[in-house]
């Protein structure tokens, strides 16, 4: 630690209902300097906070303040999943407590990524008078979450998250004597992957009168996250996400929100990082260099220069978007996101498995496959939470691109690098036996080795094609409209690599098994099986858009 910081432990906050939030203050004795607080339900003792620690903190002239939420490790009260308003109501509190301390000299920001990141939102929205400045990383809302799943409920994230939230529950209960009924909890922390296969969802975790019921997320829908309103946020951000983050679409879509109505009042950063609170140079099977970790690269520098601007008044010129280019693994900046020289370029699915710059000019059969809820694709690599099993990022897809419920579409050599920037997504003219299916695409980097690495991908729910505040089921094999959002990405394709696009109905235990029954989610206990039809003829084209920089994008002049 350096010279001259202590940190004084389980300093008591009171909030305005009585319970008493606990503390580690960091800080220079004798001195007042802008404070930033970070607010964590996973031990405030052990959370990593890159890319600004709370040591790198006062190391930079602030004095750091690590809370534990309520009901979570030192702090007193109850814990329950979604008390989003609760939460909203502690960081106000928490914040104007901290603004009159003598160690803090009234201006206050906040930091953290994920849970630490959402209650910043949550208690800006309330106007904490001191509140300065937020930094959230790695976060979503009950309004974007849907389009990062299209629809399909997060069932290895939201139960590996719960899972990992019970250990300190446990703790509790048992402490209050009501260490009792845990056993489904056990399996699952023993043996994620087997538990997952469990159905209804319900079962997965079956905990009786306690906040860690899956099944009772499942049944909210879209509305567990919170509800995050950028219009009643008036302090500056400075939003933080990863190309593998789990929240990347959520966190580009709430600093988009703020963007368009203060352009440059509101700062970005993207790195090649999944869900995690360290940031290393490396992903999935991926060393992307040195500067890309938070810890090495100019990440934190750009955090700091943030709050020097608003917390001690020091002005730095910096663009409002940082983002790392995967491939090229440099760092670049821009005035918006997506650059303004990014553009979309058109790859149209063919007959014989082509990925292809032109359209198709007559009739071209369709494809096919089967997709059978007993044998899902499983989940290999991509944006996921990896509390379980999961490994998440950049991997090889080339033995799911064998499966028999998987269509591939390759593209051809390219003559030339590249650099794909921005928002992607597919139009697929997409058909099924079912009234209710997935459809989930990858798009992928082929190497001249034969490696696929896998670059974004998405999936969308069919009930929900026409939006999530409606549902609708399909029409049996009537072919219709499907788009699948892939989320955000920055990667060069270089020259003699190909473009490569997935196309399968599953992405297990990372999302749900669809059932094909047209059902709620969570109340299957089995499925059927459902033949898939991706049509690409000239009245009804499937294709991929691709932002891409530089003048001339691909597929403008058909070559």
């Amino acid at each position: 630690m350096a010279s001259g910081i202590v940190v004084d432990q389980d300093v008591e906050i009171p909030m305005r209902d009585g319970t008493v939030l606990r503390a580690d203050v960091w800080r220079v004795p004798g001195e007042a300097r802008p404070a930033i607080v970070y607010r964590t339900p996973y031990d405030k003792a052990a959370t990593r906070m890159d890319p600004l620690p709370p040591d790198r903190c006062v190391r930079a002239g602030y004095a750091a303040v690590v809370q534990d939420t309520r009901g979570r490790f030192a702090s007193d009260g109850e814990w329950d999943t979604g008390m989003w308003a609760t939460e909203a109501r502690d960081t106000h509190d928490t914040v104007e407590w901290v603004a009159v301390q003598d160690w803090c000299d009234g201006a206050v920001g906040m930091s953290g990524m994920s849970y630490l990141g959402i209650v910043q939102w949550l208690g800006a929205m309330l106007k904490p008078p001191h509140l300065r400045a937020i930094a959230p990383a790695m976060t979503t809302s009950a309004a974007h979450d849907p389009l990062a799943t299209g629809g399909a409920v997060r069932l290895s994230h939201l139960a590996g998250w719960l899972g990992f939230m019970a250990v300190d529950w446990m703790r509790r209960q048992t402490a209050k004597g009501r260490g009792h009924g845990f056993s489904s909890l056990l399996r699952y922390l023993n043996s994620p992957q087997e538990q997952l296969r469990r159905l209804p969802l319900g079962r997965i975790l079956d905990v009786p009168d306690s906040p860690l019921s899956l099944g009772a997320m499942v049944e909210r829908g879209h509305t567990y996250g919170p509800d995050i309103r950028t219009t009643d946020v008036t302090v500056p951000t400075l939003s933080l996400t990863g190309w593998f983050d789990i929240y990347n679409g959520p966190s580009i879509a709430l600093h988009d929100e703020l963007a368009r109505r203060d352009p440059g009042g509101h700062r970005l950063v993207i790195g090649p990082w999944g869900h995690s609170g360290t940031l290393p140079q490396y992903q999935g099977e991926l060393n992307f260099g040195l500067t890309a970790a938070g810890e090495y690269g100019p990440v934190a520098e750009r955090v700091l220069d943030f709050f020097d601007t608003h917390l001690k008044g020091v002005e730095r010129a910096a663009e409002p978007v940082s983002y790392f280019m995967m491939g090229a693994n440099e760092w670049r900046t821009a005035g918006t996101w997506p650059p303004e020289e990014s553009a979309a370029g058109l790859w149209y699915l063919r007959e014989g498995g082509r990925l292809a710059l032109y359209p198709p000019q007559d009739d071209e059969p369709a494809d096919t496959y089967t997709y059978d809820p007993d044998d899902p694709s499983p989940t290999h690599g991509g944006r996921v939470l990896a509390l379980g099993e999961l490994v998440g990022g950049p991997l090889n897809q080339r033995h799911l691109e064998e499966r028999a419920d998987t269509v591939v579409y390759t593209g051809p050599e390219l003559a030339v690098a590249i650099e794909a920037v921005g928002h992607v997504t597919a139009s697929l003219c997409f058909a099924s036996t079912a009234p209710d299916t997935d459809i989930v695409v990858k798009l992928t980097d082929v190497f001249p080795d034969g490696r696929s690495i896998l670059v974004c991908d998405g999936a969308l729910r069919t009930r929900y094609r026409e939006g999530f505040d409606s549902e609708k089921p399909l029409t049996p094999s009537v072919p219709e409209r499907c788009t699948v959002d892939l989320g955000h990405t920055a990667w060069r394709f270089e020259a003699g690599h190909r473009l490569r696009l997935l196309v399968t109905s599953s992405n297990f235990p990372h999302l749900d098994r669809n059932m094909n029954t047209g059902r709620r989610p969570g109340q299957d206990t089995q499925g059927v099986v459902a033949h898939q039809s991706v049509f690409h003829d000239a009245a009804r084209p499937s294709l991929l858009r691709l932002p891409v920089l530089g003048r001339r994008q691909p597929g403008e002049d058909g070559g």
